[in-house]
């Protein structure tokens, strides 16, 4: 008979010992077979010591062999009470000082930046601690904290720094805008209670009037006390911007022939709600331009050729003859070959890019659509095809009512009426054809222009870009758009596309024309920052005002001593504070040369400090946090 050893060489003689010993243990509870101890112990050839020392170990360890299934229990994480407390004790001092910065609106709560910035210091100054323990020591919730901590980057700086920045001064109007108040408000003990409490509120506004009149009993309004506020010049409050005077300007500049001279044709999504279940189509209508007649109408589920040749087909079935002119938007599909074909001898042309007033007469329509029709919600049972014909109805009925509605600037004539009545003359058709025809041409003339003038470097990037992503721009007008731009955008503008698609963020169904728009706000921004920065040498050389006080706190700052990354975290923190674009283009190009000046191997480091601290503050807008962010990576490692 053979060992066990044997068998098992690679196994110790005193643990397969100590493992039959303990089976015996259990073999003889059962009443089996099971062999002598002496006979084990020859088998494998242990010491009886050795294997019975290991075999209570083993017996031991069974039952923890055996658990439940899913995850093991969370550990109990010793929590250091004397961290935890000083922590507790800092986050009051806090909120004492700013009240505040931490509001709650139901089961919502609202952090001020400050309080953000100082619950990551907190983190930074206890690397050893865990999250959940920081979070439970300053009252916020793990999940929450966790991503202040993931906002600038994937891991928290260990920081040196002991203490949070303090919180940023809350916007306030600029000094030629501030009035003094009227002595018979001075005097009201109301009104200068609203004022001592704004002044140190790190809060949104709503939370601070309901902060007046539950904790300081002041009975004014929120209307009120906007108005008191706006008077002391402490807060200015967010105006809509108007018409500008360019649109002011080049309204009804449209030139206008007669009715049937020339259609605009246009497409937009609607939404239709059937039983709980969303569906979108695009409805596509084309619109006579003379009269703002209706005349062709197509839904379905893409905005595509198919559909531009469907709504002319239908608007000739209306009017029963073609127009001299179809004007289209840019998008690939409305100059496919196969719209060429179908629209015969009617000129197709352009719409001027970037400019929707340039199809007034379709979008307009767009916007009566949504002002007349009801939202479509459908609760009976129905397949998709009945939802698409219930739109195409409603369309239908929709644009028949308006195409007879009476129009007072014509005399109560409907633009059926003013379609029908037309009657021009061999002379105004051909007038309309050569001044319709010399427009397209001029239009084509210079887009080759700005084809020939493009960068090759830019034009090679983007065909490959489009080959790679699956672009459609048979004719290559998106890639001519693209292309004007500097190279540096176009490389940024791929890149963020790029990252969208990877982290799935991109909206459903974009095209190329979503990569023209992140180029073109791309280059705005730089040629903004560009323009920005030459004011900024111009005046320093001024020694103006502006810039006066600027440099004098920054060399208050200076003359304090802080450490590198307290420094970092004040210049960032005044950028952020300020709505004036030129005071955080300084602060923003102080932190680039604090970060410039460090060891290339630790610029990466000062890097996401900064942005972390840029996207934990709140009080700017996510594009503003993101152009801020944009400028120190250009700024720390230019393309160009």
């Amino acid at each position: 008979m053979s060992s066990i050893s044997e068998i098992r060489p690679s196994v110790s003689p005193h643990v397969l010992a100590a493992l039959l010993l303990a089976a015996n243990t259990h073999l003889r509870a059962l009443d089996l077979p099971h062999p002598t101890t002496t006979a084990v112990l020859e088998a494998t050839r242990a010491t009886r010591s050795r294997a019975y020392e290991l075999r209570d170990q083993l017996l031991a360890q069974l039952s923890s062999l055996d658990r439940p299934p899913g995850r093991p229990a969370t550990p109990v994480i010793e929590r250091p009470t004397d961290v935890t407390a000083s922590s507790s004790r800092e986050a009051l001092r806090y909120l004492i000082d700013h009240p505040g910065a931490v509001s709650r609106n139901g089961q919502r709560r609202y952090y001020s930046d400050g309080f953000r910035c100082f619950a990551l210091a907190q983190c930074e100054r206890h690397p050893e601690l865990n999250v959940e323990i920081i979070a439970e020591a300053i009252d916020v919730p793990a999940t929450t904290l966790r991503e202040w901590l993931g906002a600038g980057a994937a891991t928290p700086e260990q920081s040196s720094s002991s203490a949070s920045m303090p919180e940023p001064i809350a916007p306030v109007a600029s000094d030629a805008k501030k009035t003094e108040l009227t002595l018979d408000v001075i005097g009201d003990l109301q009104v200068q209670t609203v004022l001592d409490a704004w002044r140190t509120w790190r809060g949104p506004f709503t939370a601070f009037c309901d902060h007046l009149q539950h904790h300081h009993h002041v009975r004014f309004g929120r209307a009120a006390i906007a108005s008191i506020l706006q008077r002391a010049g402490e807060r200015v409050p967010a105006r809509r911007r108007g018409r500008s005077p360019d649109e002011q300007a080049l309204c009804r500049s449209f030139e206008i022939f007669f009715p049937g001279a020339q259609w605009t044709g246009d497409g937009t999504p609607i939404r239709v709600a059937l039983e709980g279940e969303i569906f979108v189509f695009n409805l596509e209508l084309v619109v006579d331009t003379a009269s703002a007649a209706a005349v062709g109408i197509d839904v379905r589920d893409h905005e595509d050729a198919a559909a531009v040749v469907a709504a002319f087909d239908d608007a000739i079935t209306t009017t029963g003859a073609a127009p001299l002119a179809l004007l289209l938007d840019n998008k690939p599909s409305n100059h496919a070959p196969v719209v060429d074909e179908a629209i015969g001898d009617t000129v197709l042309m352009r719409a001027t890019v970037a400019r929707p007033q340039n199809k007034a007469h379709v979008e307009g329509a767009f916007g009566l659509f949504s002002q007349v029709a009801p939202p479509i919600v459908i609760e009976a049972p129905t397949k998709r095809e009945r939802a698409r014909q219930i739109l195409d109805l409603q369309a239908r009925t929709w644009a028949g009512t308006l195409n007879h509605r009476p129009r007072a600037d014509h005399r109560g004539r409907s633009r059926f009426d003013l379609y029908r009545e037309a009657a021009p003359s061999a002379d105004d058709i051909e007038r309309a054809r050569e001044a319709l025809v010399a427009r397209a041409r001029e239009q084509q003339q210079a887009h080759e222009t700005r084809h020939a003038r493009q960068d090759p470097a830019s034009r090679q990037i983007l065909d490959e870009t489009f080959a790679r992503l699956g672009f459609d721009d048979s004719q290559g007008h998106l890639r001519t758009a693209i292309a004007r731009y500097p190279l540096a955008r176009i490389v940024e503008g791929i890149a963020i596309f790029d990252g969208k698609l990877r982290a799935a963020t991109l909206p459903d169904g974009v095209d190329a024309r979503y990569l023209l728009g992140i180029v073109r706000n791309l280059a705005h921004e730089h040629e903004g920052y560009a323009i920005a920065e030459r004011l900024w040498e111009l005046r320093r050389d001024a020694r103006d005002l502006v810039f006066g006080p600027l440099h004098a706190a920054k060399d208050v700052l200076q003359r304090q001593q802080l450490d590198v990354d307290e420094r970092l975290r004040s210049f960032v923190d005044r950028g952020l504070a300020t709505d004036r674009g030129i005071e955080r283009f300084f602060w923003l190009t102080c932190a680039v040369d604090i970060i410039r000046a460090e060891p290339l191997a630790t610029q990466h480091d000062r890097f996401r400090l900064a942005a972390r601290r840029i996207h934990g503050t709140h009080r700017v807008t996510h594009t503003e946090r993101l152009r801020a962010t944009r400028f120190l990576a250009a700024k720390i490692l230019p393309l160009d």
